[in-house]
């Protein structure tokens, strides 16, 4: 069981955070086991002395990263026990332009060849599932709702699909950081239409089997939010260490996007 005494009072993010921590350590310490049915948010948030607000969330990105799996109806369950040191998940929890900066780095290297193993070794039945939550995304933008859900299970299907399991692990050890930095990127200018876009077209070749067009096109979308993000945190170039000024790519409205199956394959 969570320790009752009350958390001291701290910012929305610091609150967050240390729900977070908090039922990830009880996990890993063993006080909840795999198949467990955790306490209600309600109760979790009594206890802790907060509201119900950060318990919910940090229930959905410890579910996306595999930890917890919220039955809706029946309660939130333990599903595994943390397989990364916290550290890790620390690190990344203390989110700023910096630490996500860092993270569009890892995601840089791993992501583009992670499409493109997709689209060369996924099943069908994996490349449909991909294409459709890429319109889900796009459904969701549309009705003015949040795609958090599609957009994480579309990079946990695009891993899935391709086949290593070591890129795999990598990048899911990622999910919650992922999930974290989404949070600042989703309130940059213009970004959220642009990977939707992104997202269309990633699936589109993938789904056709174009592996250098799915490589070029996670590539861009990366790059994208990269220099979004030092548009306008300018001073946070200096957490980069590879010192591009512009690395996008490919842009949106170029041929390459607004005619996919056209580029080379």
């Amino acid at each position: 069981m969570l320790a009752r005494t009350p958390m001291p009072p701290a910012s929305g993010q610091q609150v967050y955070n240390a729900v977070v921590e908090a039922i990830q350590q009880r996990i890993a310490d063993g006080e909840w086991q795999p198949g467990q049915r955790l306490p209600s948010i309600a109760q979790l948030a009594q206890e802790l002395g907060t509201s119900t607000g950060p318990v919910r969330e940090a229930a959905r990105v410890l579910a996306s990263r595999g930890l917890l799996r919220i039955e809706h109806g029946r309660g939130i369950f333990v599903t595994a026990v943390p397989d990364l040191p916290l550290d890790l998940y620390r690190h990344f929890q203390r989110v700023d332009t910096g630490s996500v900066l860092e993270l569009f780095e890892a995601r840089r290297v791993l992501e583009p060849e992670l499409a493109a193993l997709a689209a060369e070794r996924g099943t069908d039945a994996e490349i449909q599932t991909i294409y459709e939550l890429a319109v889900a995304m796009e459904q969701s933008v549309e009705a003015g709702q949040d795609f958090v859900e599609p957009d994480i299970q579309f990079h946990q299907k695009i891993a899935a699909a391709a086949r290593n399991a070591v890129l795999a692990g990598i990048m899911a050890g990622l999910n919650d950081a992922i999930l974290e930095g989404r949070r600042l990127t989703v309130q940059l200018p213009g970004m959220t239409p642009r990977a939707v876009r992104y997202h269309r077209l990633i699936a589109e070749a993938i789904r056709d089997r174009r592996p250098l067009q799915a490589r070029l096109l996670m590539l861009a979308h990366v790059n994208d939010a990269i220099d979004s993000l030092l548009s306008v945190h300018p001073g946070a170039r200096n957490n980069l260490h590879s010192g591009q000024a512009s690395s996008s790519a490919v842009i949106i409205g170029s041929p390459a996007l607004e005619r996919p199956h056209g580029a080379p394959s």
